[in-house]
């Protein structure tokens, strides 16, 4: 096979491998880039090619390694990028926030409110799960069953979201 003969099917093979693409990413920018990038290498290997009969199954490794190592890349870049984030903030740098600190305290105030409509028992028992009691602890110290205290922390969960649209 000559490189005019390849250069022939690869153009004749361009819309599979685009739609090859869409199987690894949604994005059609992407989608162009990777046959695009796929098409290079596969000319830049084209004399590792002569040894391989199928050429599209030899378009698509080269295009799932590309896409692989893009991947790869693009993750590593994310760690690196949460690494710098993380030791600015070691080094006291923070972006700048502000708090709404009466929006919070008669939020809070409301919470509490429906709390106290609760029984006694079930009240205690949902302030107990959020100081940080595991379900065994709790069920322990009322003398319940541990899928009661389940039941009851979901209950007062849900009547709270349905007061206050959280």
């Amino acid at each position: 096979m000559e490189n005019k003969e390849l250069n022939l099917q690869l153009t004749q093979y361009q819309p599979v491998l685009k739609n090859l693409a869409y199987k690894f990413t949604s994005d059609p920018d992407e989608v162009k880039d990777l046959v695009q990038e796929t098409i290079l290498r596969s000319l830049k290997y084209v004399d590792q090619f002569f040894h391989n009969p199928k050429i599209i199954s030899w378009l698509f490794v080269i295009m799932k390694n590309i896409y692989i190592n893009q991947y790869r890349s693009k993750q590593q870049k994310v760690v690196f990028e949460n690494h710098k984030l993380a030791s600015y903030r070691n080094d006291g740098c923070i972006e700048p926030s502000t708090t709404n600190s009466v929006e919070s305290q008669l939020a809070l105030q409301d919470i509490l409110k429906t709390l106290d409509d609760l029984p006694a028992t079930h009240c205690e028992i949902f302030l107990d799960f959020v100081n940080g009691y595991k379900y065994r602890e709790i069920a322990d110290i009322y003398g319940i069953p541990e899928g009661t205290v389940k039941s009851r922390i979901h209950f007062i969960r849900k009547n709270l979201q349905k007061k206050h649209k959280l």
